[in-house]
């Protein structure tokens, strides 16, 4: 799946429940939006870095959304999109799943879901990819989607907080993906080490 081709997207592996994939599209389906939902083929390999991998479920999120879509007369519907990822969030956060851990001990990995990610195109080329971590409530989970949507739209329409723009210098993407996570302590975007889980292994 080419995920720049459309301006929203929902990629998914496994047995990802029609009824959330559904609900997703009704609620944020428009006319002349490209709207897309597609099953992939498992591409999991065992020795990757799994915070870089794609989640069961990634929702994306393209630089043709803000560049083409989202002009004056399609702002409101910024609203819908949010309301869908939060929504899609909390149902794959009710999802229940089973990881083998070596050595008695979970891995670092298990910070964030593997179930559950937001994609979104760099200016620069590449991606950023939000990591929802786990363990969150259903309001503090809505808290950090809502807060990257507002990051990601700063982002493709010039408008980044310096604070953000500081935290974005020093991104040092791997596979062309930065990591990001949301610090609820600091209400800020945190870049995400991406080699720590294999450190911490």
């Amino acid at each position: 799946m080419s995920l720049s081709q459309s301006h929203i997207a929902l990629s998914y592996e496994g047995p990802i429940p029609p009824a959330f994939l559904e609900e997703f599209h009704q609620a944020v389906a428009a006319d002349a939006l490209d709207l897309r939902i597609e099953q992939r083929p498992s591409g999991r390999v065992m020795a990757s870095i799994e915070w870089l991998m794609p989640t069961a479920l990634l929702a994306y999120v393209g630089k043709r959304y803000f560049d083409v879509f989202l002009d004056d007369l399609a702002k409101s519907h910024l609203a819908a999109l949010r309301r869908g990822i939060k929504t899609l969030g909390q149902r794959m956060s009710e999802v229940r799943y089973a990881r083998v851990a070596s050595r008695g001990k979970l891995p670092v990995a298990d910070l964030y879901s593997p179930l559950f990610s937001v994609w979104t195109d760099r200016q620069e080329g590449g991606r950023f990819k939000l990591l929802v971590a786990n363990g969150l409530s259903e309001a503090q989970r809505g808290t950090v989607l809502d807060a990257y949507m507002t990051f990601i739209q700063a982002y493709h329409t010039g408008a980044l907080d310096p604070e953000d723009l500081a935290v974005l210098a020093g991104a040092r993407p791997l596979g062309g993906v930065v990591l990001l996570d949301y610090d609820l302590s600091s209400a800020t975007i945190q870049l995400v080490d991406p080699l720590a889980a294999m450190r911490a292994s």
